[in-house]
C-alpha cells in the first residue's frame, strides 16, 4: 500500500501549525481511480492529478467531520489517526475501477486540496458495479 502528504496538503497542515489555527470543521472523502492499487501520485501531485469517479451514478464525496477522526497516537509505522467507517451512496451506474482514497479539503469533486491519499490497505482495486457499496475506514500514518 502507498500512501503520501502531497506538498498541497503539506502546506495546509503547516499554514494551520505551528500558527495556532484552527483545524477545518470537516474533510470529505473521495475516490480515486488514478493510478494503481498499489501506487499513489508524487509530492508534486494537485487534485487535477486524482482522476476522482465522476459524478455519475449517486457518487459523491463523504463528510469526515472533525470529531470522527481519533486521537493521532502511534501506529506500527508511525504516527496516525483514523475516522469511522464511511459509506458511500448506492452505485446507480457503473464507477469503474477505484483504487484509493483522498482526503480533501472541498466537497466539490475535482476540486479543493489534498490533505492525504491511500491505497485500500489489501493494495486491491475495487470494481464498483451498478448497486454495489463501497465502504471505507480513512487513516492516515505518518513515518517521518
Amino acid at each position: 500500500m502507498a500512501e503520501i502528504f502531497p506538498n498541497e496538503g503539506l502546506d495546509l497542515i503547516y499554514a494551520g501549525y505551528p500558527k495556532g489555527a484552527t483545524g477545518p470543521a470537516n474533510t470529505w472523502l473521495a475516490l480515486f481511480t488514478a493510478f494503481t492499487a498499489s501506487t499513489v501520485g508524487t509530492s508534486a501531485a494537485v487534485i487535477a492529478s486524482w482522476s476522482e469517479v465522476s459524478n455519475a451514478g449517486a457518487y459523491t464525496r463523504q463528510t469526515i467531520s472533525s470529531a470522527s477522526w481519533g486521537t493521532v497516537g502511534t501506529t506500527q509505522s508511525g504516527r496516525g489517526s483514523g475516522a469511522a467507517q464511511v459509506t458511500f451512496s448506492t452505485a446507480t451506474a457503473v464507477w469503474g475501477t477505484v483504487n484509493g482514497f483522498i482526503v480533501t479539503s472541498s466537497l466539490t469533486n475535482a476540486a479543493g486540496v489534498v490533505w492525504f491519499a491511500a491505497n485500500f490497505d489489501d493494495v486491491t482495486a475495487v470494481v464498483v458495479n451498478t448497486n454495489d457499496v463501497i465502504k471505507v475506514t480513512p487513516s492516515w500514518v505518518y513515518t517521518g
